[in-house]
């Protein structure tokens, strides 16, 4: 079977239950702590995958993955997947929920990221600005990268703006070199 379909009945299914337990909120947060262990800690999918391991003790890793105090709905939810043998497919499960939870309550993600840390007002001015055209709320990751020498580069939802110094040297030299090759 496909892993997308698995993954998107899963999680259209979790999505159903938050929705009618008013509970989406809280299981969104424990889902984006679930992708978030499998980025940091590179052996949880390993340690899923082992045969050997117990189910009980794969529960305890999913259950500490999430935060370790999670709700009774990803616990049991939990618990389905180990009875259906569905485990591996978590992570992907995770992700299509986190993009219909996005979806349903007009959610846009991007990033940031600028040379120096930037300041809560600025960061807020932007924001602002995303959301008035994108007519939702934005949820920013913010990284800080030297290498861009200044400026910014901010993306959301696939669409990016390069004001950054780097890549503005980076157009000078493409335009001057391009200009010395007409001269030849």
């Amino acid at each position: 079977m496909n892993t997308g379909l698995i993954a998107t009945r899963y999680a259209t299914a979790l999505l159903d239950f938050a929705n009618t337990s008013n509970s989406q909120e809280k299981i969104y947060n424990e889902a984006k702590q679930i992708i978030q262990s499998f980025l940091n800690f590179k052996t949880l999918r390993n340690t899923l995958d082992n045969p050997v391991l117990a189910l009980s003790e794969k529960r305890k890793v999913i259950l500490l993955a999430a935060g370790g105090s999670t709700s009774k709905a990803v616990e049991r939810f939990v618990d389905v997947l180990l009875e259906n043998n569905r485990i591996i497919y978590l992570q992907s499960i995770m992700l299509r929920y986190v993009e219909l939870y996005r979806k349903q309550f007009n959610i846009h993600s991007g990033t940031l990221t600028t040379a120096t840390p930037v300041e809560a007002a600025t960061e807020k001015r932007l924001i602002s600005l995303i959301e008035k055209q994108t007519g939702g709320s934005v949820e920013i990751e913010k990284f800080v990268d030297p290498s861009i020498i200044g400026g910014f580069m901010f993306e959301v939802d696939f669409i990016r703006w390069d004001a950054s110094i780097s890549a503005q040297l980076q157009r000078i030299k493409h335009d001057y070199v391009e200009k010395n090759k007409r001269m030849l």
